[in-house]
């Protein structure tokens, strides 16, 4: 076997070329492809980062409303008691306005039926004067049976 310095320039040549052909039919598509897809990856991973960092601030900012939310309901409910202990305090103050009022009323009831019953009394008193004047005027009676009569009916009565 000899070495054929020809042959081996052309394997050395043939050997190049491929070498670039492939390279430029394989490798630059394959590594093209390659470089596409991690960028594609680094940027779904910096998306991912992004959303991440929107949802840890979209959290913050729920948290912070939640906190806000508990402190305006605190509020509501301090209020609503508030206004629940003046409802009460009034509605207390109308019910003891209405019993004075009812006292006052039975009271001027009381004083009513007192004095229509005096002049009951004044009236009965009245018919009974006449009734004993009468019977004074049917027989004669002297000063002592009389003031007798008098003292009697005021003891009756009285």
């Amino acid at each position: 076997m000899e070495i054929n310095i020809i042959d081996i320039l052309l394997h050395a040549a043939n050997v190049v070329i491929l070498y670039f052909f492939m390279r430029w039919l394989l490798y630059k598509p394959v590594n093209k492809f390659l470089k596409q897809r991690e960028d594609i990856i680094e940027k779904r991973i910096k998306d991912a980062e992004e959303k991440e960092a929107m949802a840890v601030a979209k959290n913050a900012e729920y948290e912070e409303l939640l906190d806000k939310a508990h402190a305006e309901a605190a509020e509501i409910i301090r209020r609503s008691s508030d206004l629940a202990k003046d409802h009460s305090k009034e509605i207390i103050d109308a019910a003891e306005a209405q019993a004075k009022d009812m006292i006052e009323r039975a009271n001027k009831d009381i004083e009513n039926k007192k004095n229509q019953e005096k002049e009951n009394m004044k009236r009965e008193i009245t018919d009974m004067a006449v009734q004993i004047a009468g019977k004074v005027l049917e027989r004669e009676i002297s000063h002592d049976d009389n003031k007798r009569i008098i003292d009697d009916f005021f003891t009756k009565v009285g």
